[in-house]
């Protein structure tokens, strides 16, 4: 089914094209998130049946919530940042490393909060929420910065690398957590930008992920051979010396006249 949805033939080429313009999957995704802005502003207060929590899931079986998390986005202009990132740089990471493997890194970067939480629930450690995407417009950029670590980003009247302008935006994020002591936030931030940078340098052959050990295979016993093996020449002449010429058999006549052979031989 993933080989049919994106298929590799199609892999670098755009989702789509409008007005001549080529159209790729992050572009649509970001405009999903920009219109969840004001899905959210009408739902109000029940936007927050959207969100996941493991009591919702586990207990109440809001079983939609890991689908409908990224869709609880309050309006505001961090928001409409987020998706401008998710929309420029998104792209570029997408015509690098292919719509394929450009999927499967949003696919981890989905998973990535219901997991940690479904975790922390089940043992009692710790009990929040996740909702919105703006973490996941953030990965997508420190996805950018990991695969474009030198390219130049302008900012009204400064130029930074894109990896200086990716640990600048990090660390403010981090900290406004810490200042709002939302633990559960610093935890989801650091887990998807860190999956982020490990794929992309995963796509790049700079690091390769672990494997299981490949049990070398236990030599075959070879057969043993139920055949006895062949007499030598002095327990044939021990036999005659014993049980007389008749007492061999066709093999042991066989040996011995090969023997008598080989000695005339060398005596010529």
């Amino acid at each position: 089914m993933f080989d049919r949805w994106f298929p590799p033939s199609h892999d670098h080429m755009p989702l789509t094209w409008w007005r001549q313009q080529p159209v790729y999957l992050s572009a649509i995704l970001a405009l999903v998130a920009a219109g969840s802005m004001l899905l959210t502003a009408l739902l109000g207060a029940n936007a927050l049946l959207l969100a996941f929590t493991h009591a919702s899931f586990f207990r109440e079986y809001h079983l939609w919530t890991p689908f409908t998390y990224l869709l609880v986005n309050p309006p505001d202009i961090w928001t409409a940042i987020g998706c401008f990132l998710l929309w420029r740089f998104g792209e570029a990471v997408e015509r690098h490393i292919g719509r394929r493997a450009f999927v499967q890194m949003l696919v981890l970067l989905w998973l990535i909060p219901p997991v940690i939480i479904s975790v922390f629930g089940i043992t009692g450690i710790w009990s929040f929420a996740c909702w919105g995407v703006s973490n996941l417009e953030f990965a997508v950029f420190v996805a950018f910065a990991t695969l474009y670590a030198r390219a130049q980003i302008s900012i009204i009247i400064l130029t930074l690398d894109a990896w200086v302008l990716a640990v600048i935006l990090l660390g403010i994020n981090a900290l406004q957590r810490v200042a709002a002591r939302d633990w559960t936030g610093l935890l989801l931030l650091l887990a998807e930008t860190s999956a982020a940078c490990i794929f992309i340098r995963h796509a790049k052959g700079e690091l390769q992920l672990p494997s299981l050990p490949r049990l070398a295979p236990k030599p075959s016993k070879a057969p043993k051979s139920s055949k006895p093996p062949a007499p030598g020449v002095d327990d044939i002449l021990d036999k005659i010396s014993l049980q007389g010429m008749h007492s061999l058999t066709a093999e042991e006549r066989r040996i011995l006249d090969k023997a008598s052979k080989e000695m005339q031989r060398r005596a010529r």
